[in-house]
C-alpha cells in the first residue's frame, strides 16, 4: 500500500499469537503518521462457556483469568513496539462479530489479522475467524500469513 491509500483508522485483531503478531508488526511498518492504530483482543465467550459447562472453571472466574492475561499480553507487546502508536481494547464476545463490530464502530477502514492454517473439526465446518471476518466486514480485509 502507499501512503497516500493507507486508512486513517486501522483495527488490528490479535490473539498474542506468532501469526498475529506479525500482523501488528505488518501494520505498524504500513502506517502513515496520524493513523489511528487500535489493537483487538476478543476473549471468546463460546469457548469459556464450554469451558464452564466442562466443569473446567466457572465463567466468571475464567474471564477474570483471560482479561489479567490480555493485560498481561498487551503490556509485554507495548515494551517490545512502539507502545505510543496504537492503543488497545479488550472485549468479550464471539471474535469475528466482534471484530466487524468494533471496526465498524471505530470507523475504520481496515482490517488487519492473521491467518493460519488451524486445524480441527470445528474450523473444518464452520471455518476461522479470520474467513468469518473476511466475509462480514464492509471494509477491507488484510490477512497476514
Amino acid at each position: 500500500m502507499s501512503e497516500t491509500t493507507f486508512p486513517d483508522a486501522v483495527v488490528v485483531a490479535i490473539d498474542f499469537s506468532a501469526c498475529s503478531l506479525r500482523a501488528l508488526d505488518t501494520a505498524l511498518s504500513w502506517r502513515r503518521p496520524g493513523t489511528e492504530l487500535t489493537v483487538l483482543h476478543v476473549i471468546d465467550t463460546a469457548f469459556v462457556r464450554r469451558m464452564e459447562e466442562d466443569g473446567i472453571c466457572p465463567y466468571a472466574d475464567a474471564i477474570g483469568r483471560l482479561k489479567a492475561r490480555a493485560q498481561e499480553s498487551f503490556a509485554w507487546v507495548k515494551n517490545e513496539r512502539d507502545a505510543a502508536a496504537f492503543e488497545t481494547m479488550t472485549v468479550e464476545g464471539l471474535p469475528f462479530l466482534e471484530i466487524v463490530k468494533i471496526a465498524s464502530d471505530l470507523d475504520c477502514g481496515l482490517i488487519v489479522l492473521g491467518s493460519h492454517g488451524g486445524s480441527g473439526v470445528e474450523q473444518l465446518l464452520f471455518g476461522s475467524t479470520a474467513e468469518k471476518v473476511l466475509r462480514g466486514a464492509r471494509q477491507p480485509v488484510l490477512c497476514v500469513p
